[in-house]
């Protein structure tokens, strides 16, 4: 059936939602008892794959040298305080998108996926020796997430990797139009005349991956990589003489250009602004080449951040 028809059919299942319950620990939590975005990260991706398993047929598409990856994950917290041992409720809703804002049939387009994650849970007390008591217990929204993946093909030229027809396997899933095209750097890197740039003593860092970074896809996992750009943008702020211990990152976006692997050496980039009680820090992960950090980065992130009144 050709695409067009496939897409004007009234049965098309238009989105992909489930919603799942867990209960909140101490490391869940930080010392504001504000959600964790490594706690976001954590349940995002398993629930990801687990609600795409459980409606395309992910081993024939492998078989068919179809792949997926995570080309850009974001990250907000939202009202706190919390309670540990609450629930916390995850609603997941993944639809089928076409990625570059043009439409299929476009010679730029791309196909994927838009998954939206909303946290919810009930308030709480936000007292050290009262961390388990909940005053209100109306879940209401606490942090929000999305994640886009592009379809590939991971084993033929480059100039062929990139999926725009949708592949048998998805044909039952309506194909959305992104409201905005996919991020880039450039638009994640945009900053308000009002963010001034703040001077630190070091320009550049060096560091590698180890396995421990990886997961079974063979490569870096996607939260080790916002974990080392929020560790950066934390040092930055630290060197250039800013209350860290006041300070809170609020949200993480990221785009994924190109994967590192286990052994892989890696350059940090970063400039840090402020306005205010408001930060933001820009941090770019260049791959080496011939001995040489790559002009462009591989991994990008944006790192909004404020600081508390102390």
């Amino acid at each position: 059936m050709p695409v067009s028809d496939r897409e004007s059919r009234w049965d098309l299942v238009d989105s992909i939602v489930s919603d799942r319950s867990t209960s909140l620990h101490i490391p869940d939590l930080d010392a504001g008892f504000g959600l964790q975005i490594r706690t976001m990260v954590g349940l995002s991706v398993p629930s990801m794959y687990e609600e795409l398993a459980r409606h395309v047929d992910v081993a024939a598409l492998r078989r068919r040298g179809l792949s997926s990856a995570v080309t850009f994950a974001e990250f907000e917290r939202l009202a706190r305080p919390l309670a540990v041992a609450a629930p916390l409720h995850t609603r997941v809703e993944t639809r089928q998108c076409e990625l570059s804002g043009h439409g299929l049939g476009h010679p730029a387009a791309r196909l994927g996926f838009g998954i939206q994650y909303t946290f919810s849970s009930p308030g709480g007390r936000g007292d050290p020796l009262r961390y388990r008591e909940i005053t209100d217990p109306q879940p209401a929204p606490r942090g929000r997430g999305r994640l886009l993946l592009t379809l590939i093909r991971p084993f033929v030229p480059r100039r062929e990797r990139l999926v725009t027809e949708t592949p048998k396997e998805t044909g039952h899933l309506r194909v959305h139009r992104l409201d905005a095209p996919h991020p880039t750097v450039k638009s994640l890197g945009a900053v308000s005349a009002e963010h001034r740039q703040i001077d630190f003593p070091a320009s550049e860092h060096r560091g590698f991956f180890g396995r421990h970074h990886t997961d079974t896809n063979q490569s870096v996992f996607t939260g080790d990589y916002l974990s080392v750009m929020v560790d950066h943008a934390t040092t930055l702020l630290g060197v250039a003489g800013l209350p860290v211990g006041r300070h809170s990152v609020e949200r993480i976006a990221a785009v994924f250009k190109a994967p590192f692997s286990a052994g892989a050496e890696y350059v940090i980039r970063a400039r840090l602004y402020g306005d205010g009680d408001s930060t933001v820090a820009l941090v770019g992960l260049h791959a080496i080449l011939n001995g040489r950090p790559t002009l462009r980065p591989a991994v990008f992130g944006r790192i909004e951040g404020t600081m508390d009144a102390g």
